[in-house]
């Protein structure tokens, strides 16, 4: 079977205590009734929370399945040489209720030296809806590992992160190490490394529905704490907003039919507002506001905007 070049997804929801019901009426996405959940998977090859396409000869197929018969054709060749099978981004939609834990991520080398995983999780956040909202990023100066575990102890975290607000549009940059969270009001587009690790270092003493404390990673989590960290919320102009060794982010804004070029590796391409289709290689499909395409590596695709739109696209970079 050969591999088309349009691959529209279909996501996998995440119920969590800070989420809410945002994404149905601001995107349509069918998450499962009366539960409050904060995250859909959009592109992603995390196990059990695996995006599906959804259309055309492959639908059903999963990401990893599509690894595995296509390989590079997919990912594309230097991708596959550095990560093999392992598919390296996730691509998610946050809607903050309540306050995320306030907590940090690993980098690589920790998770493999403690056999958690080949990735950690160095993330980006764009804004795209904010109630007067902000998000927690870095400590405040001066403040090092021993001045949050003793905030951890005495339960004042909020006094010792930076709280920062956001308006959409904003882009947060947060590297592994970085003391953080996503603050109620407050809904995101995120692209990260393939990871479902997470330290909770402070989860403000909330009960889950059946009572009980969600688990806390303290010692995990100020091992690989860098108080250093500068995630300061900021405006990129530019068509490119965010540059890692683990992924580029480039936004779009087009009033007339823009022509992407082939690139190196898989394109994720998530519609922020508006519709469009995108056509390849004799191929068409609507995009609606939240939903998220797979362009496969080396394939050139266009945008023709139905009405004003925007979008992102999130690749992997030589």
């Amino acid at each position: 079977m050969s591999l088309p070049s349009i691959l529209k997804l279909t996501p996998r929801f995440r119920e969590v205590v800070w989420g809410g019901r945002r994404l149905e009426p601001e995107f349509g996405k069918p998450i499962p009734a009366g539960k409050p959940v904060g995250e859909a998977f959009e592109l992603s090859a995390v196990q059990g929370m695996e995006a599906l396409v959804s259309e055309g000869p492959l639908a059903g197929r999963s990401i990893s399945e599509l690894i595995l018969e296509f390989g590079p054709q997919l990912t594309g060749i230097d991708t596959a040489e550095k990560y093999g099978a392992d598919f390296p981004l996730l691509v998610k939609w946050l809607d903050a209720q309540g306050d995320l834990s306030i907590q940090v991520h690993p980098d690589d080398e920790y998770v493999r030296r403690e056999d958690l995983g080949r990735f950690g999780k160095s993330e980006a956040w764009y804004v795209v809806r904010s109630e007067n909202g902000r998000v927690a990023a870095g400590l405040k100066n001066g403040a090092g590992v021993d001045d949050l575990r003793r905030a951890i102890e005495e339960g004042h975290v909020e006094d010792i992160v930076v709280y920062h607000d956001v308006s959409p549009g904003d882009i947060v940059c947060i590297p592994p190490g970085t003391v953080h969270a996503l603050c109620g009001g407050v809904m995101v587009y995120e692209v990260q490394q393939s990871s479902d690790v997470t330290f909770r270092l402070y989860d403000y003493n909330r009960s889950q529905p059946d009572g009980s404390l969600r688990e806390l990673h303290v010692e995990q989590g100020l091992a690989v704490t860098d108080p250093s960290v500068d995630a300061t919320p900021s405006r990129v102009e530019a068509v490119r907003q965010v540059t890692t060794e683990h992924f580029t982010l480039d936004r779009f804004n087009p009033t007339d039919a823009h022509a992407h070029d082939p690139v190196p590796s898989f394109s994720a391409v998530t519609l922020l507002h508006g519709t469009a289709d995108l056509q390849a290689d004799g191929l068409s499909s609507t995009a609606t506001a939240g939903q998220t395409f797979l362009i496969p590596a080396q394939r050139g695709f266009t945008v023709k905007p139905q009405e004003e739109c925007e979008y992102l696209i999130a690749t992997v970079p030589p």
